[in-house]
């Protein structure tokens, strides 16, 4: 893997903050990107990745000072350091067909430093009740996780490992957050 980032780091778009390097990753848990994945039911019921083939990874490079910066895209970290055609082989480690309800997700999402690479990608499929797809439901959590950072109620650390182990317990007070004001991320970046 870490000839494919040297390798893929050339061809990373260039970030407008030069201290950004979208092949650096950094896992939270050992891997084994075993042949054969599995989700399991979070805190509530939803799907949550094996933690032994995407325990979760982040971009060193990416700190809150960073992503809470108006100049970061996430474009600049996108398939630098795993190409699209490796993140593809998830479907078929997790045993799922790629339909509208799927997505490749990072676990530890991109716009909070998470990083591009295979032990933080999984394929989140399915609807919840209500008929949302989880995939949905996990953007809001994202972006009320990311806020919370920024608004300097949470550490980056604690949301990383917390979003990677069960991103599930923090539905409800996403939800209730997001229901109440606004949940884009642009609106509390300086």
């Amino acid at each position: 893997m870490a000839a494919f980032a040297l390798a893929q780091q050339a061809t990373c778009p260039v970030c407008r903050i030069a201290t950004v390097n979208g092949a650096a990753t950094q896992p939270l848990a050992p891997s084994q990107h075993p042949q054969s994945c599995s989700t399991r039911p979070g805190y509530n019921g939803y799907p949550i990745p094996d933690p032994q083939c995407t325990p979760g990874a982040f971009n060193p490079t990416v700190p809150p000072a960073v992503f809470g910066d108006r100049r970061f895209s996430t474009k600049c970290l996108r398939d630098c350091a795993s190409a699209p055609a490796q993140k593809h082989t998830l479907y078929k480690a997790y045993h799922v067909s790629q339909n509208p309800s799927c997505e490749l997700d990072h676990l530890v999402p991109l716009e909070m430093g998470g990083a591009d690479s295979l032990d933080n990608i999984w394929p989140q499929c399915g609807q919840a009740p209500g008929g949302k797809n989880y995939k949905d439901l996990k953007d809001q959590v994202e972006n009320y996780l990311a806020i919370e950072v920024l608004l300097g109620n949470m550490t980056i650390d604690d949301v990383r490992k917390g979003i990677a182990a069960d991103w599930t317990k923090y539905l409800a007070a996403a939800l209730s957050f997001c229901g109440a004001q606004t949940c884009d991320i642009g609106h509390y970046r300086k």
